[in-house]
């Protein structure tokens, strides 16, 4: 069986980075939001700044740095910076077909994740209600997504990557445009490699 560890290891050493097996790994996220609404995520992080649209600053990882992505997950972020249920927001008929890309180069190419028989995180559409006294509050709770598993990719070290997307309705075909009230989001989750500063120094 092959782990985590020796696909890193086993691009690493294709790439020439030697030291990289010197380093420690534990799980990962990158995250980001396409404001622009230009079908791209990732590609404007440099912009976003914000750490409730994006958590990197560019869509590149430092020459100690890696990510075995695992899951990647889709959401929706209305104008005011709230995280939204993407059924719930775009339909059962909704699906995104993406692609990711790593350099010039489609390693994902037109993947579907679908809104209906697809577990959004946990199995939980994020509605949940607190009674207060006479007084009924819907909240929602981080989870949101729409998500695909296993999918096994490893992001490089200083290489440039983003993931392009469309929305359809699977039943007319149609393409469905995000708005600023429903613009798109993408997690990347897996195992990230950083450097273990105890065997570098």
């Amino acid at each position: 069986m092959i782990t985590a560890q020796d696909k890193i290891l086993h691009v690493a050493s294709k790439l020439g980075l030697s030291s990289l097996q010197n380093m420690q790994a534990s799980t990962g996220a990158v995250y980001d939001v396409d404001t622009e609404l230009s079908g791209q995520i990732f590609s404007q992080a440099t912009r976003h700044a914000n750490p409730s649209v994006t958590n990197i600053n560019e869509n590149q990882f430092e020459v100690n740095e890696a990510l075995l992505v695992e899951t990647i997950a889709f959401y929706v972020k209305d104008g005011s910076g709230n995280t939204l249920n993407f059924q719930n927001n775009y339909g059962s008929d909704a699906v995104i077909v993406f692609d990711l890309v790593i350099g010039n180069k489609r390693v994902m190419k037109d993947t579907p994740v679908f809104a209906a028989g697809t577990p959004y995180a946990f199995a939980n559409n994020g509605a949940q209600a607190i009674n207060s006294g006479e007084t009924r509050t819907s909240i929602y709770a981080p989870r949101h997504q729409v998500f695909m598993e296993g999918a096994g990719i490893l992001i490089p070290p200083q290489v440039q990557w983003y993931v392009s997307y469309t929305i359809f309705n699977v039943v007319t075909g149609a393409i469905v445009t995000p708005t600023d009230a429903t613009a798109i989001g993408c997690y990347l989750f897996g195992t990230k490699v950083l450097l273990n500063f105890n065997t570098s120094i």
